[in-house]
């Protein structure tokens, strides 16, 4: 019965934020398209409204570490391990402004899908080769603009809690564009955030480590799944580090 009424608690946020928060987030769009070519005060206020769920939802707590290692001078590429739906939210927390590379179902959920499109969000059709070019091409286009990037390089959650292979697309486009990666390390948001019959997980910890950036002179004469297997190394250590630490 808790479980119940707690999920009934987490969709009534869930609602609340989407009539409050939309119309504001339309008017940002439509008072900053036509002069803020990276839209950096909507991505802004996206990372209030990604985060208030773990603000507002009690049982919820974020802990970021590495807050120090952000470096808002210049664009970065974002990388993440990837547990489960809950990392989405969590990655909001980082607080630095950014565009996801998201799957293509993700566009398609009401509201939140037609908002990402304004955002100029990238989607990504995993099976078709010419989405995954395309995807590339805009990616490409949105470093040089200027704006960062967040993408999770296993492609799909864990289901284990244990690392994936890491695709080599991120570390194509961090060699391509000669931009710095920060490597994210998330931890408990293993099992699924949304149980079946809709039911929300009640109360865990979750934690968020910014690792130091990578810059691009240390990685620019590697090949490009060399990097993605340091880089894959580097977020291992640290998730086996926390889950002992627990």
């Amino acid at each position: 019965m808790l479980k119940i009424l707690f999920s009934f608690y987490v969709w009534f946020i869930v609602l609340l934020t989407i009539v409050i928060y939309t119309p504001i987030f339309l008017v940002i769009w439509f008072l900053t398209v036509l002069f803020d070519r990276k839209l950096i005060l909507l991505h802004y206020f996206s990372n209030i409204w990604g985060s208030s769920y773990t603000w507002f939802i009690p049982g919820w707590n974020v802990k970021v570490i590495g807050k120090e290692n952000l470096n808002y001078s210049s664009n970065k590429i974002y990388v993440a391990n990837h547990q489960s739906l809950e990392d989405i939210i969590i990655i909001y927390r980082i607080g630095v402004p950014f565009r996801w590379v998201s799957k293509a179902e993700v566009f398609k959920i009401p509201v939140f899908g037609w908002l990402m499109h304004l955002k100029g969000d990238i989607k990504l059709k995993r099976s078709s080769k010419a989405s995954i070019k395309k995807m590339m091409t805009d990616a490409e286009k949105v470093l040089i603009k200027g704006c960062s990037l967040v993408i999770f390089p296993e492609g799909t959650r864990s289901r284990n809690g244990e690392l994936g292979n890491f695709k080599e697309g991120a570390f194509a486009l961090a060699h391509k564009t000669q931009k710095a990666i920060v490597p994210v390390v998330i931890n408990g948001t293993i099992p699924n955030l949304i149980y079946s019959g809709f039911l929300f997980k009640m109360r865990h910890q979750v934690t968020v480590n910014i690792l130091p950036e990578i810059p691009y002179d240390s990685f620019k004469e590697k090949e490009i799944k060399e990097i993605a297997e340091m880089v894959k190394n580097i977020i291992k250590d640290e998730l086996n580090k926390i889950k002992s630490e627990i």
